[in-house]
């Protein structure tokens, strides 16, 4: 009887140590470390009117290096999550990944799955029209490396640059139709850029918003291409209009162009290259004078 007891006693040590060591995200904390992500966009240029732009999330993974695939839980209790980007910009952000526990490592993709997406003009329900996206499912791939460290914890940023995602087609009824063809830019918060800039009211022609575009030097083409683009609308004040570009990439050399006057094909009144932006610096633009 004292032997029976003595190997149930083992057996159950042995099951409790199997299962200690199984399981996904469990561990020590110097083998996981915690990962979250986070969503937002520009004040982006988009057709006139546009309030609200829904996108729905079917699922967000991440690959590791020499591993596979791993799906990261959304927020929210469903199986989709919800955004409307438009509410998210000037820094802001929402949740998109609550943070997870991952195992220590090289992660060097992230895959986004969009399932739906759609756009509201002038705040009014009535006017919702369907996003397109290229298929059911719209799978995004992106390159992007960090590295989780046991016991630490990395917030990743994905901005959903919606002025150049947004494309608007014209079949010739009048009636314009939307598609979606994302344009992400992916960066460590702890690491982002910033450019600040100020714009004299004097500056601003009557009844137009300025046009803030940034561009980002590709060394294969030897050209700046763009990276994204803002509106900045005069304010009833005489101070002048502030302005951010916020979560841009490190270690890249930008260049900054201001349009006063979009409407005439009069190209940029306003001009600045930013060479090699360091991680979490903040450049002002102009010596920090309004232009």
């Amino acid at each position: 009887m004292k032997l029976i007891k003595l190997l149930i006693f083992f057996f159950l040590a042995s099951s409790f140590m199997v299962f200690s060591g199984c399981g996904g995200g469990g561990g020590d904390s110097e083998s996981y470390g915690e990962v979250a992500i986070d969503v937002t966009d520009a004040k982006p240029v988009l057709p006139e009117g546009a309030t609200n732009l829904w996108i729905t999330f079917s699922e967000i993974l991440v690959h590791k290096s020499g591993g596979g695939w791993i799906s990261l839980p959304l927020t929210g209790d469903l199986p989709t999550t919800t955004i409307d980007l438009l509410q998210f910009n000037d820094g802001n952000t929402t949740e998109l990944v609550p943070p997870v526990s991952l195992e220590s490592g090289k992660y060097t993709q992230l895959r986004i799955v969009i399932t739906e997406a759609r756009i509201r003009f002038n705040d009014d329900e009535s006017t919702d029209q369907p996003v397109e996206i290229p298929s059911q499912n719209l799978k995004t791939d992106k390159n992007f490396d960090f590295d989780v460290v046991g016991g630490g914890a990395v917030d990743i940023i994905i901005d959903f640059d919606l002025s150049q995602s947004i494309v608007v087609t014209d079949n010739g009824s009048g009636t314009p139709s939307y598609q979606l063809k994302p344009v992400l830019h992916i960066v460590d918060a702890y690491e982002s850029a910033t450019i600040n800039g100020k714009i004299d009211p004097s500056s601003f022609t009557v009844d137009q918003n300025a046009e803030v575009t940034v561009f980002v030097y590709n060394p294969n083409t030897q050209e700046y291409e763009e990276y994204t683009k803002i509106e900045v609308s005069k304010s009833d004040e005489d101070a002048p209009n502030e302005f951010s570009i916020f979560w841009l990439v490190p270690d890249e050399n930008y260049k900054v162009e201001i349009d006063f006057d979009p409407v005439s094909d009069n190209g940029f009144e306003f001009s600045e290259q930013l060479d090699d932006l360091d991680p979490g610096e903040v450049r002002d633009l102009n010596g920090n004078n309004p232009i």
